[in-house]
């Protein structure tokens, strides 16, 4: 048995107030005996023996299986995390368990050494407090864990790679089933990413979930220094939760923002008992290294689209941007889905910043259609594969998806003004034209009169008429 007076108060309040429910989790440590002629290295820890010769028994006896170890040794009824050089690092079984929970452990420094600590990581779930400086002795220390979905394990290490630690008594408590507590689905961050600084608005949504909460429901606010550039919605929501969408507005500088969260809610049990979930928004603002501006005469490159396509909220759905690339194919498609490059497709044309490009993570896709498509498309101008031609579209649809066809992509290119070919393609018409009436077909073979517009193939050559 261990030494009562070392477990002195603490074991004693333990057992009282854990007497009417069972452990999750528990490990004694016991064990670890020196009641075996093969192992005496059984010592440290609970006989107060604190340094010198102890502590090196190798073999560390469990009363639970699946323990994973690095640099532990056995000590007397204890166990021993680290050496003079090395990290010591001890990880439990995966524990099944879901909500709240609480765990406690013992632990004593080497040599009495009060510089000593012990750090605590959770998988599965959050811990209240991670990291520990410990007295000389025992010290008894309580961890509350909290949104553990289906399982947990944990791991105790020392503070640094010279601290020696023992540990004993590793105790998880399941929380009580009526206390009042609020979650989130998705962890407690919000990240909207590296939004343009001409970004519009951008949302996000987080499912929050109500346990044991009055009929007053939850209650939800932005607090933070910068908390007008984000907006919540609903501002309440039912004792058993819902969903939430975060708005972040427009306004904001270039540099990192950021505001808080707050859920909030009481025990239907108990009106006194309240409960608080804190949720961490956070944005950067920048103003983007693009090479263009989007205009005629200024248009972004490629590698500005794929930029602003990785950005939210950086260009406004509904606006017209001139881009310009090097035709490399038409989409080939799969499932409505970017597949590749081919040459038999008319709807859509791919472009890059290099005529020669083979990363199919550095192309966009083009929507064409109208008049656009006939003088775009590679069908029937297989000559403008490897030309570098602009085209004038929107960069978000109406759903603000930067995508066409899964892609970064420029949708809406319609008609015979948002689109110039290159110069050495193209002809102006007037001026070859202007003494003579030879007849003009479109690219599809049909005869078209003097007054129309875009392209056309008089003789064996295409024009443009604008």
């Amino acid at each position: 048995m261990k030494n009562t007076v070392l477990l002195s108060l603490f074991l004693f309040l333990s057992v009282f107030a854990f007497s009417q429910t069972e452990p999750l989790f528990y490990e004694s440590f016991d064990k670890c005996l020196n009641d075996d002629e093969l192992y005496d290295g059984f010592t440290g820890g609970n006989d107060n023996l604190w340094s010198g010769n102890i502590a090196t028994e190798i073999a560390v006896f469990t009363d639970n299986d699946g323990w994973t170890m690095d640099n532990v040794f056995g000590a007397n009824q204890c166990i021993k995390l680290g050496t003079s050089s090395l990290q010591g690092k001890i990880t439990t079984p995966a524990i099944a368990c879901t909500g709240d929970a609480t765990l406690t452990f013992r632990a004593a420094p080497w040599n009495e050494e009060k510089t000593f600590s012990v750090t605590v990581s959770v998988k599965g779930g959050t811990a209240d407090k991670t990291s520990f400086t410990l007295d000389k002795h025992w010290n008894d220390i309580t961890v509350q864990l909290t949104d553990i979905t289906e399982a947990v394990s944990i791991t105790f290490s020392t503070g640094s790679k010279k601290q020696r630690v023992f540990i004993d008594e590793i105790r998880l408590m399941p929380a009580d089933p009526n206390k009042a507590a609020i979650r989130v689905k998705e962890g407690t961050t919000v990240d909207y990413g590296y939004l343009g600084r001409y970004y519009s608005s951008v949302n996000r949504t987080i499912e929050v979930k109500g346990e044991n909460l009055s009929s007053a429901g939850i209650k939800a606010t932005i607090e933070s220094d910068a908390d007008n550039l984000f907006s919540v919605s609903p501002a309440n929501l039912p004792a058993e939760g819902g969903v939430l969408t975060i708005t972040c507005k427009s306004g904001a500088y270039e540099g990192m923002h950021g505001a808080y969260l707050v859920l909030s809610g009481v025990s239907k049990y108990d009106s006194q008992e309240k409960t608080e979930k804190t949720v961490t928004l956070v944005m950067e603002v920048s103003g983007l290294d693009l090479q263009g501006s989007g205009t005629k005469e200024d248009p972004y490159t490629v590698s500005d689209r794929l930029l602003l396509a990785d950005n939210d909220g950086s260009v406004w759905s509904g606006t017209m941007y001139w881009v310009t690339g090097y035709v490399l194919g038409a989409a080939k498609r799969y499932n409505d889905k970017f597949d590749g490059i081919c040459s038999n497709d008319k709807l859509s044309i791919v472009l890059a910043d290099s005529p020669t490009e083979t990363d199919m993570n550095k192309v966009i896709t083009v929507q064409i259609g109208g008049e656009a498509r006939d003088a775009l498309n590679v069908v029937d101008n297989p000559e403008l594969l490897g030309k570098q031609v602009k085209v004038q579209g929107t960069l978000l649809t109406d759903n603000g998806s930067p995508l066409y066809l899964g892609k970064a992509g420029v949708r809406d290119v319609n008609y015979h003004s948002q689109y110039v070919l290159p110069d050495d393609i193209v002809s102006d018409i007037e001026t070859i034209t202007e003494n003579n009436n030879l007849p003009m077909y479109d690219v599809l073979g049909r005869r078209v009169g003097k007054d129309y517009k875009g392209v056309v193939i008089i003789g064996n050559k295409k024009f443009i008429v604008r």
